[in-house]
């Protein structure tokens, strides 16, 4: 098995620990490499991805569609697949490398960019696509869900999260927590300055679409909070659901409501 390992540096993982799960997986017969994001993806059969959930993130963007096994070194970690326990890991790692998990598949989403009918840009999100103003600045989202306009929206910013993203910043802007296998989308403006304005849910099969009023600059989409795309007044962003997924290795039998009344400590 070829085996890539993500490291986010800044968690303070010692590099004794690193060599430690490198020469297990090379003494069980599997081939593994350090990846670097600035460089060609190689050949691989797993991903280990060392951080919290933005380094899982980061290593979906990079890896495709490759099963990614998360291990929390961060926060939350609602995308890892196990707390960091050097012991545990190497447990965690000897059933995977023996083909003995599950894999979990996670819609994405994509945007695509049009100014004056031309698109300009594209990016897909495991969490979420943010359309957001400068600080301090207004801005006006006509919004259409399915082909129907919902309204314009004086806010912030707007969120379109996936059920996967909806305990990310959609949680933190009022948005609904949604169980990941549910085929939902979840739009979530911030700051709304209509105080009757609530976050929605819609299917996933019905494509989203934004169009910006803004007379300042500095606006941004922002794809899980990693890639940034700059647009104008009158950008129209269409939103849908991407044609690949991202495959999270899974060894527990935990469901989503344990996982979520764990991580938010509601036990």
């Amino acid at each position: 098995m070829k085996v890539g390992i993500v490291l986010n540096s800044s968690k303070g993982l010692k590099t004794s620990a690193v060599e430690t799960i490198i020469r297990h997986i090379e003494n069980r017969g599997s081939s593994v490499e350090l990846l670097n994001f600035n460089k060609p993806l190689p050949e691989l059969d797993i991903v280990l991805s060392l951080g919290g959930d933005g380094t899982v993130l980061g290593s979906a963007r990079y890896v495709g569609e490759i099963p990614i096994f998360g291990i929390n070194i961060g926060h939350l970690g609602f995308l890892t697949g196990m707390e960091y326990n050097l012991p545990k890991v190497i447990e965690a790692i000897t059933l995977i490398l023996n083909n003995q998990f599950t894999i979990d598949k996670r819609k994405r989403l994509e945007a695509q960019v049009y100014r004056r009918k031309r698109n300009v840009a594209y990016c897909t999100a495991l969490n979420d696509i943010v359309v957001k103003g400068a600080i301090a600045k207004l801005v006006r989202l006509r919004t259409h869900i399915g082909g129907d306009y919902v309204g314009t929206f004086p806010a912030d910013g707007i969120i379109i999260s996936t059920a996967t993203g909806s305990t990310g910043y959609s949680i933190s802007a009022g948005g609904a927590i949604i169980p990941p296998d549910l085929g939902i989308n979840v739009i979530t403006p911030i700051c709304s300055h209509l105080l009757n304005v609530r976050s929605m849910i819609a299917c996933d099969s019905k494509e989203i679409k934004i169009a910006v009023e803004s007379y300042h600059k500095g606006l941004l989409l922002s794809a899980d909070g990693q890639v940034d795309i700059e647009l104008e007044n009158d950008d129209c962003i269409i939103i849908n659901k991407a044609s690949t997924v991202t495959n999270l290795i899974r060894l527990s039998n935990e469901t989503f409501y344990q996982l979520l009344s764990r991580k938010m400590k509601w036990e």
